[in-house]
């Protein structure tokens, strides 16, 4: 169990502190784009020293270290509650050495304890597989994007969207158009069409993994 709960720790470290290389190689990519001298170069600039000194000092890329998910994929005997039980011991040891931010607030109560485990935090999302190895993953969903998060019903009368494809671009880019300035910047896009409300937004989740 103890070796359980350090690999969740270094996992919750590297989640917060690096970015993956196909992400950043998208911002640089973005950055090589961008117009010399104008106020985005400057802002892709400062993100791209932000994420060296993450990575460097092991300290979170964002202060808001938000929503914690874990992803789990674990072979059918696998006991899930002790495996909850060590993610939470980890989250707290993570949030104690720096990881973590504490951010996490009672939603009830407004009391933060300072250890980012309480009711619905973190969250853990388990499936079954047939492998004996067990996977996990984790996404760490600030607040500023986790809020803009949008869902929509076709056909949609005010934007003129139907049911088909055509209509989904339109509630896609209406979602960016009402998000803009509110998330932190560069944004990028997890997107479900199709399932019910609570499947949408979490497979659209899932597209950021």
């Amino acid at each position: 169990m103890n070796a359980l709960q350090d690999s969740l720790i270094e996992l919750i470290r590297r989640t917060s502190a690096e970015i993956p290389d196909d992400v950043q190689k998208a911002i640089l990519d973005s950055l090589e784009r961008e117009k010399k001298g104008t106020i985005a170069e400057s802002a892709m600039k400062i993100i791209d020293r932000n994420i060296a000194l993450a990575k460097q000092k092991s300290q979170p890329i964002c202060q808001d270290t938000g929503s914690i998910l874990f992803y789990v994929d674990g072979p059918v005997a696998m006991d899930q509650i002790a495996f909850e039980d060590a993610g939470c011991l980890a989250v707290k040891k993570a949030t104690k050495k720096g990881y973590l931010r504490q951010n996490s607030v009672d939603s009830l109560t407004g009391v933060n304890d300072g250890t980012n485990v309480g009711p619905g935090s973190p969250t853990f999302h388990f499936h079954q597989h047939r492998p004996e190895e067990i996977s996990v993953r984790l996404v760490l969903k600030g607040g500023g994007c986790e809020n803009v998060g949008a869902q929509y019903s076709l056909p949609n009368e005010k934007l003129n969207a139907n049911r088909d494809l055509g209509g989904c671009r339109k509630v896609i880019l209406d979602a960016v158009l009402q998000a803009q300035g509110k998330g932190c910047g560069p944004g990028i896009l997890g997107v479900c069409i199709g399932g019910d409300r609570a499947t949408g937004y979490e497979f659209s989740k899932r597209q950021f993994l």
